[in-house]
């Protein structure tokens, strides 16, 4: 029973020895990056509290982030019947993608970035605001 189990524990610990190594490579080059700025910032102003500068977290880029969201975005609009706002281009996004469509936040952060893929490819002249039945804006591909 052990024979398969083993072997496939002892590559786990060797893929994970091996992740931290990397890692803790890229901390020191963070903090050899890091030193360097802050010689560089005491060089225009000496007496700079660098204690006074909060970290700033960025989060990951999506694959969403590299073009999709607009792709889809521009095939959605293709495909239907006539224009749509952002709020349903996330919904249907959310459906095709089979993420859950119960999630308030990923709806708000859906329709965000729908929303502005959509402005960008107007910036392109690709899509339109068109005229809708009530307050929401409404989008079409540009002719």
């Amino acid at each position: 029973m052990t024979d398969h189990v083993f072997p496939t524990l002892v590559k786990r610990r060797a893929e994970l020895a091996g992740d931290l190594d990397k890692l803790q490579g890229q901390i020191q080059q963070l903090h050899a990056d890091l030193a360097s700025l802050e010689a560089v910032i005491r060089q225009f102003d000496p007496d700079y509290r660098l204690d006074t500068i909060r970290p700033k977290y960025r989060r990951a880029a999506t694959a969403a982030e590299h073009g999709s969201i607009s792709r889809t975005v521009l095939d959605l609009l293709r495909r239907a019947d006539g224009p749509l706002s952002a709020k349903a281009m996330a919904q249907k996004l959310i459906a095709e993608r089979g993420l859950n469509a119960g999630d308030r936040a990923l709806a708000r952060s859906m329709a965000k970035r729908v929303d502005m893929a959509l402005r960008y490819q107007r910036t392109n002249g690709m899509v339109r605001e068109a005229e809708g039945d009530g307050a929401e804006v409404v989008w079409e591909i540009a002719n």
